[in-house]
Order: C-alpha cells, then structure tokens, then sequence
C-alpha cells in the first residue's frame, strides 16, 4: 500500500488562506483524504487520467491550500488494483478525514461503500454512478456530490460518428466492464441511439485479461464488424487489455471507437473523449466549499458538456475509409 501524507509538495503561496471553522483551533488542519484507482508514480505525469488527482490539486492549490500549513491531506492509491480500493477507502475513513476526493465510478462506490456521514466529492465519474450515490443530482440527499460524465450521452455519439467514417457499421460489438455500474444497463441503453443509425449492438463482457481470447471469438462468431470500446478504466488504463484489443481489431479491419483519449493515438478510429482537467479542478472547489460549511445537498451535481474529438487518419487509410469533411471540421486533433 502507498500512503503519503506529503506526496506532492505545493507551492507556498503568500495570499491569505481560506477562512474556516479550523482558524480557531490552530491545533488541528482541516483533512482531505484522497482516493485513487491509479499510481501516484504517473500522478502529475503525461497521461491524463493518471493526473486527475494532480489537476485537482492545482485547482485545489489556486484556492490557496497549502498541505501541512492550513490543509493536511492523507493518500490513497490503488496502483490499478482496482479490488483495493473498498479497503483503502475505509482507511481513509478511519482517520476521520473532514472530506473524501475521489474520481471514477469503482473508486466512488468504494468511498460511499466505506462511508455515509463524511462528505465525498467525486469529480469525475459517470452521471449512472453519481445518480445513485448521491440520490437526486440538482440537490443531493446522502453525503455525495461532484462531477458527472455524460457516459450514456457519449457512447450515444460514438455510435453516431461511427456510422459517419464507416457506413458500413451494422453489428457493433459494445465491450464493458459488468463489475462497473455505469455500464450495467449496457448495451441496451443504447439501444435507441443504435436503431437511429441502423445498428445492432453486441454487449461483450470483460473482467479481466484473461476474458480477451473468449471476447475476441464472441466477436467473430457473431459477425460484429465494428466495436465501440467503453471508457471503463479497466479496459481502457490497462496495457493488459486496451493494446491487444486495439491490435485484434487492427488485423480484423474493424473500426474501433471509444470515448478513451487513449484510444485513437493507439491505433483505434477514433475517441471522443472529456477533458478531464475541467471537472477535477471544478471538483476543489467543491472540497473548499465543504471545508467552509457547505453540505452535499448545497452543491448540485455538475455536468462537463464538451468533447475532444480526436480521429486517426491513418487508421481510416488502413481500413479503406474515407474521412468526410464535415467530421474533419469538428476533430480537434487529426493524427495522419
């Protein structure tokens, strides 16, 4: 287990700090207590969803915390282990932090899973995850709020640009992690969305790596000739999965679509992802307003509402595929 209570070290800042209940008792710092699936080893590295905890810390640095002056934070990190992450949890739970930050929808289960007084601030998971955890989202009714993703709204375009590169696309095989609750109602929640684009959708369960050889013949055998990979970071963070799915659908001349960031520059169609940056850092203010009296119920849930497109073109040229222009005014990113 990694536990640090001084990670990173921040930046001194001579702006006064935050007023809060904590000014009269200069015994005790306020605590934030901080879970993460991933590696504190890639925390403010290249990667972008390895540095959502460092994004959230810029942001939580802009307001003017200082770790070990006016805020103590204690650490939590999974590795990727993802079965860690209920036991880290109630780790943190059991130092009695004054509010718990965390991101992705297995990491927010485990927090609220560890406990229902102390406010959690989840800032990014999808909107299914934060629906229920924090029970109503313009004003929630348990000790959750924060940031949700659109997953749903997102793989819904995916299917969408899928059917504009490739027309062909008529069986799309959806991979998902059925141990994540915001893909438990895939693929049929998409249902509509694929009917609108004359597509019929495979739901392929993956749980682990050693699932990729079945996925791979289910796919084959029921004659899927594209894939939509979801965003659930146990296919999409792991170099176990996401590259060896990303090389079968590359020999299979298979479009593949994701809303990964990943997932393009390694090889697939295409990703049509969210910047992470935005809600992390939108997600330290809702720490600071909990850290000055604010209740979860006071702080509706929030909602990112743009894209990165980002297409590969020389996939598209792999695949026989024509990029049309209307798609190539909206990519963000063009990789040739």
């Amino acid at each position: 287990m990694i536990t640090r209570r001084h990670f990173l070290s921040l930046a001194v800042f001579t702006s006064l700090a935050p007023a809060c209940a904590w000014a009269q008792n200069p015994t005790r710092l306020p605590t934030v207590g901080i879970l993460s699936p991933n590696s504190p080893v890639g925390t403010c590295g290249p990667d972008q969803q390895e540095r959502t905890v460092c994004y959230f810390l810029d942001g939580f640095r802009a307001l003017g915390y200082v770790e070990g002056r006016n805020v103590a934070i204690e650490y939590r990190f999974a590795d990727g282990e993802f079965k860690r992450l209920p036991v880290l949890a109630t780790e943190l739970v059991a130092l009695r932090p004054d509010v718990i930050y965390t991101h992705t929808g297995l990491s927010a289960d485990a927090a609220a899973g560890a406990t229902t007084t102390i406010p959690i601030v989840i800032g990014p998971a999808g909107e299914t995850s934060l629906t229920r955890l924090a029970g109503n989202l313009a004003r929630p009714t348990t000790n959750v709020t924060g940031i949700a993703l659109n997953t749903i709204g997102q793989d819904e375009k995916c299917l969408q640009l899928l059917k504009e590169l490739s027309p062909r696309s008529t069986r799309v095989a959806v991979l998902l992690n059925p141990h994540n609750f915001d893909y438990r109602g895939y693929p049929g929640v998409l249902g509509p969305a694929a009917a609108q684009s004359g597509m019929t959708l495979i739901g392929i369960e993956i749980r682990s790596a050693s699932d990729l050889p079945e996925a791979f013949a289910t796919i084959a055998g029921k004659g899927a000739n594209a894939i939509l990979l979801t965003a659930d970071p146990l296919l999409t963070a792991s170099d176990e999965i996401r590259p060896p799915v990303i090389d079968w659908a590359t020999r299979r001349r298979l479009p593949l679509a994701s809303p990964s960031y990943r997932v393009a520059p390694g090889g697939g169609l295409f990703s049509l992802s969210t910047d992470i940056q935005a809600p992390a850092r939108r997600a330290a203010h809702y720490v600071h307003r909990i850290l000055n009296g604010a209740r979860p119920a006071d702080l509706p849930v929030e909602r990112p509402t743009t894209f990165k497109l980002v297409v590969n073109r020389k996939t598209a040229n792999a695949l026989g595929l024509s990029i049309p222009q209307s798609v190539l005014l909206r990519a963000d990113e063009v990789i040739q």
